[in-house]
């Protein structure tokens, strides 16, 4: 008991820190599906964020998350029964950005589950965290699809935004910001329940040093966004990604179609990626109340914002 509490104490007192869920009580929505949120875990920080929110096993949760338990009462991580129950997980990348995430409803529709949660990032902190939320819920909706939407997402471009900084920028190596950049070729949005976007998707990781914002991790992911609307807001239903290597040009002809020659206009016109880029930092900074004038890619000289 005393070397964990020696531990802990250690753990608070370190700049690189864990969030953990600490929400406990039930919740419930008017249709009656109820699960409860679960509290002292920490997201290992030797994986990569899941690709599917649902965890089933036991053996699964382990490898993904560790137990932060704390001193008093309520400090002992929830306890999960995995023969009756699973988890949702929300992990987000790391940030010192303050984030909340507060899961809000559930809805079943058919073989869908919509897990609706309000993820809201604010002002700089002087320590990272890695923002998570996990919720448990009874196995007999574990075949379920889940759908996660994000209360705060009312418009498609913040959904494919959204989508870019918290389902892609985590498998690249971390920062302390994850800003998205979109090239969008062509939009079809006349059917809200598949609203069409193609175009050339990037995602920076960024962490500021001085003055500056120093481009820790980048990549480029072109392809066909799925986009649609539950209610007021907007998710991202599917992603069709083109191929590497020898795959690349027959996936990016099959899925840009007579889209193709104006994407490969946009996908080789760095001068106007690099403009957005500028103006979208420009606003990042801004709107999170960051410090920094310059932005940095490495093994270039820094650049004024």
């Amino acid at each position: 008991m005393i070397c964990a509490a020696l531990m802990m104490l250690a753990a608070c007192n370190q700049k690189q820190m864990t969030a953990t869920a600490t929400v406990t009580e039930t919740k419930s929505d008017s249709i009656g599906i109820t699960f409860e949120i679960a509290k002292n875990y920490f997201f290992k920080n030797d994986q990569e964020i899941p690709a599917s929110p649902k965890i089933t096993t036991e053996e699964d949760f382990n490898k993904l998350f560790g137990m932060a338990a704390v001193m008093g009462k309520n400090g002992q991580p929830t306890e999960i029964d995995f023969a009756k129950k699973f988890v949702i997980a929300i992990v987000l990348p790391v940030t010192n950005l303050t984030t909340e995430i507060k899961p809000v409803r559930l809805e079943e529709q058919g073989d869908k589950l919509y897990y609706f949660y309000d993820a809201k990032v604010s002002e700089a902190q002087t320590y990272s965290t890695q923002p998570i939320s996990l919720i448990i819920l009874d196995k007999k909706y574990a075949d379920k699809t889940v759908v996660m939407i994000n209360e705060q997402v009312t418009d498609y471009y913040a959904a494919l935004d959204r989508y870019m900084t918290e389902q892609i920028a985590g498998h690249y190596a971390k920062g302390e910001y994850s800003v998205s950049v979109s090239d969008v070729v062509a939009v079809n949005d006349e059917d809200t329940t598949d609203i069409r976007i193609w175009g050339d998707f990037w995602v920076y990781n960024y962490k500021q040093v001085g003055d500056t914002l120093k481009c820790i991790s980048c990549g480029s992911h072109p392809g066909l966004m799925h986009i649609s609307q539950k209610g007021k807001h907007f998710y991202v239903s599917q992603f069709e990604q083109v191929e590497d290597g020898s795959s690349y040009l027959p996936s990016a002809k099959r899925i840009f179609g007579e889209h193709f020659e104006s994407f490969q206009i946009h996908h080789s016109n760095a001068d106007e990626r690099e403009t957005n880029r500028s103006q979208l930092l420009r606003g990042f900074v801004r709107d999170h109340g960051l410090t920094a004038t310059k932005y940095q890619d490495y093994g270039w000289p820094a650049k004024d914002l």
